[in-house]
């Protein structure tokens, strides 16, 4: 039951910071959001595979600060961001639209061969 109800706080973060990235119409979000939407979506990928690389991730991440979190590039069309667990040492990047979407999230060895060089 527990778990259950994590995974609706988090459901329900997830789709209310949806709905604010396309406050306005199409507006963009900013960096620092990019940056909440990873952290979010890293939670939501300990429940369950949603389509992404990675799959479903150790559970671990659902504890992972904000400040382990970082932007490492802001693209045209995208935002990169780098998450590292400190408890799993794992490294994962977060390609978030500038509309709010998560477009992939990838370890580092398919990150770099799917976007063309090495963070």
């Amino acid at each position: 039951m527990k778990t259950f109800v994590k995974f609706i706080m988090v459901a329900t973060f997830a789709l209310s910071a949806a709905v604010q990235a396309h406050t306005g119409g199409h507006g963009q979000i900013s960096a620092g959001k990019a940056v909440t939407i990873a952290q979010t979506s890293a939670k939501m990928l300990t429940f369950k595979d949603h389509g992404m690389s990675v799959g479903k991730i150790d559970k671990s991440w659902e504890k992972v600060a904000k400040e382990n979190f970082t932007l490492v590039e802001k693209g045209a069309g995208a935002y990169i961001v780098k998450g590292v667990n400190p408890a799993s040492h794992q490294t994962l990047y977060f390609t978030i639209s500038k509309q709010g979407q998560v477009i992939e999230v990838a370890e580092p060895a398919s990150f770099k061969s799917d976007h063309g060089h090495a963070h």
